[in-house]
């Protein structure tokens, strides 16, 4: 189990790990989601120090970084020690479901808007569908924004985990 500090965050608990970003990605604010460890990864000494904290598909963002480097034959260069916490996602929401403060399963929009320019609200990476979310910020009415003409409330959320 990480060592984790814990921070309330919208009033959901929220994990800050320590993790390894390449140098590329080594600013604070960096918004990141985490990928499946690629099998070379797996063999690394610091696995567990680097991909094996983070949950994959889950969205982070670099809080702090540290100075001190290690070299990554996957980057095939240097990454550095920072500290990582969850992402605030913005995802579109029924109406019904869009109150601050609330926990809610994510359904995700269906739509079939080719090149729509709210999929990645609709379909935001970083939450899966089924998942449980916590409604952090205040929903948005964007019904009039939506090329669907469907009825939707964008809102900010953190995925919950079912561990905390």
């Amino acid at each position: 189990m990480p060592t984790a500090k814990r921070a309330q965050q919208g009033g959901v608990r929220d994990k800050t790990v320590v993790t390894l970003v390449g140098e590329a990605q080594a600013s604070k604010g960096f918004k990141f989601v985490a990928s499946v460890p690629p099998d070379m990864c797996r063999q690394c000494k610091l696995f567990l120090a680097c991909m094996g904290k983070l949950v994959p598909g889950r969205a982070y963002e670099v809080v702090e970084l540290k100075d001190k480097e290690h070299y990554c034959e996957l980057y095939e260069g240097n990454v550095r020690v920072a500290k990582v916490t969850q992402s605030p996602i913005t995802v579109l929401i029924k109406p019904q479901h869009a109150i601050e403060g609330a926990t809610i399963v994510y359904a995700g929009i269906e739509c079939e808007v080719k090149r729509c320019p709210m999929e990645n609200s609709c379909r935001p990476e970083g939450v899966k569908k089924g998942e449980k979310v916590k409604i952090i910020g205040v929903p948005e009415d964007v019904s009039k924004e939506t090329p669907c003409k469907k009825k939707l409330r964008k809102a900010t959320v953190l995925v919950v985990d079912p561990s905390s």
